[in-house]
């Protein structure tokens, strides 16, 4: 009896000490509103907790230049972006895995019944963008028009939310998104479109640790990641989000958004 009571005093200090134990600050990209960010990953944190016994908290600054920041100043534990591999970020926080099986594209997108069929139709007009520090949509979308001599009007959006948005209501001609958020926001809002340039493939947003994080717990964490994947459980969140689950990824896998931005140099 005595052992019982000595045991279940151990499990309850155990369970204590998990509880009061602070939740990893995770920060992400500002792609779309607050709002819909947390509808898209707190699903996907509900599932993490209870697969690692781990607490995750949600945080980005109000603009991607603000998310940019917060993590130059390694405010976050994990983070999901790719904007870390820009020269003045890279080298701190490490990949763990990366969104889905399969790469994403720089887009330039107008509505389907616009009278603009091709680059050179864009000569002086507005394209919005998600920000300056975007990188499919805004650095390789650049070099894109600057191979062709376009020199466009750049509206910027603040996130591929609000990119899209303009194209939808005709504020702007055209709109540069990632191929992936595009499909997404198409999926939701009906948006009728058609695709005047795609860019080369890379790979998709990465979620990454940052070194304070011990090996075994980024292990445990992407262990949790990966097995998404094929664990019933998480097929609702998998379905919300329109993914197939977060895939192994390493270093090597960004070189290339490494040499795009250094090119770019912003």
């Amino acid at each position: 009896m005595h052992m019982r009571k000595l045991l279940l005093s151990l499990l309850f200090c155990l369970q204590s000490a998990i509880a009061d134990e602070p939740a990893l600050v995770f920060g992400v990209l500002n792609q779309q509103s607050p709002q819909l960010t947390a509808e898209r990953w707190n699903p996907i944190f509900h599932y993490l907790s209870e697969n690692t016994g781990l607490k995750f908290q949600l945080r980005m600054g109000p603009t991607v230049q603000a998310t940019n920041a917060m993590m130059g100043k390694g405010e976050f534990d994990l983070v999901f972006t790719n904007h870390n591999f820009r020269p003045e970020y890279d080298g701190v926080y490490k990949v763990l895995a990366r969104w889905g099986d399969k790469p994403i594209f720089g887009v330039i997108a107008v509505n389907e019944n616009s009278p603009i069929r091709q680059l050179k139709d864009l000569q002086g007009k507005r394209i919005a963008y998600p920000s300056k520090n975007a990188f499919v949509a805004y650095a390789v979308i650049k070099a894109g028009l600057q191979k062709t001599g376009v020199v466009d009007s750049e509206v910027l959006a603040g996130n591929q939310e609000g990119a899209l948005a303009q194209l939808a209501n005709g504020q702007v001609e055209a709109a540069a998104v990632n191929s992936r958020f595009l499909s997404q926001y198409t999926a939701r809002k009906g948006l009728r479109y058609r695709e005047i340039y795609t860019s080369q493939a890379f790979p998709d947003l990465a979620i990454l640790a940052h070194p304070r994080l011990g090996k075994e717990q980024q292990a445990t964490i992407q262990a949790a990641l990966l097995k998404m994947r094929s664990d019933p459980k998480a097929a609702p969140i998998l379905e919300q989000n329109q993914f197939p689950g977060f895939f192994p990824a390493s270093e090597k896998d960004y070189d290339l958004v490494r040499k795009v931005y250094k090119a770019a140099g912003n």
